[in-house]
């Protein structure tokens, strides 16, 4: 196990796992560096369930409409897993994911996770706690639409602008101020202000193209307090 998987590990809801049971997990895990922008995985029937470990960067997962509409599932940062949730499905993924910002990952074998998870209690416990979360987050996320702050609602809007309109780096969400006061729903010099907060705490700068996101993983981060 290289030094940085042993870290991420460690900051995982597998660290309380001692390395007796924690191996079985991780052999064959196949590192990943992507620059952002990078599709990772898309639908795909013939395709097993995949599992990701993210060490590096931030990862969006979402799912898209056949007019292009798409609709965020989950952000994932350093020490969380996608893919949990279906490791015993034996089906892939419905949602699409791809890399905002660069980032390393590591694939490991479902397999190895199934197998594990049959044979060793405190497995199988830790993976069902882990799918009790993000069912719960999924809850959270749908409560959060009404509950969320103006300043929460407009970060979310610029993160999930930016992923679909990404090119590269840095990230841009190319939308005005008035654009984005529609789509939360709010007064556009309420949108302003919330902006203003953003610049100055250099989270992001503003200008003709857009909003410039300088830190989407701390920006994300001001979604975890909702």
């Amino acid at each position: 196990m290289d030094a940085l998987l042993r870290e991420t590990v460690r900051e995982s809801f597998l660290a309380e796992l001692a390395d007796e049971a924690l191996m079985p997990l991780l052999v064959g895990a196949t590192r990943v560096d992507v620059p952002a922008g990078t599709r990772l995985c898309y639908p795909d029937p013939d395709a097993g369930p995949s599992i990701r470990l993210i060490a590096r960067g931030l990862l969006r997962i979402a799912m898209h409409a056949p007019d292009g509409r798409a609709i965020t599932q989950r952000y994932l940062r350093r020490g969380e897993f996608g893919g949990i949730p279906i490791v015993f499905s034996g089906r892939h993924a419905p949602g699409q994911c791809h890399a905002l910002t660069d980032s390393t990952f590591y694939v490991m074998n479902t397999d190895a996770w199934r197998t594990t998870a049959r044979q060793d209690a405190r497995v199988a416990t830790l993976i069902l706690e882990e799918v009790s979360r993000v069912l719960v987050d999924s809850v959270d996320h749908l409560v959060t639409e009404v509950l969320a702050t103006t300043r929460q609602r407009l970060v979310r809007q610029l993160l999930d602008i930016a992923a679909d309109n990404q090119n590269g780096q840095p990230l841009v969400a190319p939308v005005t101020q008035q654009e984005l006061a529609e789509g939360i729903g709010s007064a556009r010099e309420v949108v302003a202000r919330a902006l203003r907060g953003l610049r100055d705490e250099q989270l992001v700068t503003t200008g003709r193209g857009g909003v410039v996101l300088l830190d989407p993983v701390r920006l994300q981060s001001e979604l975890l307090a909702i």
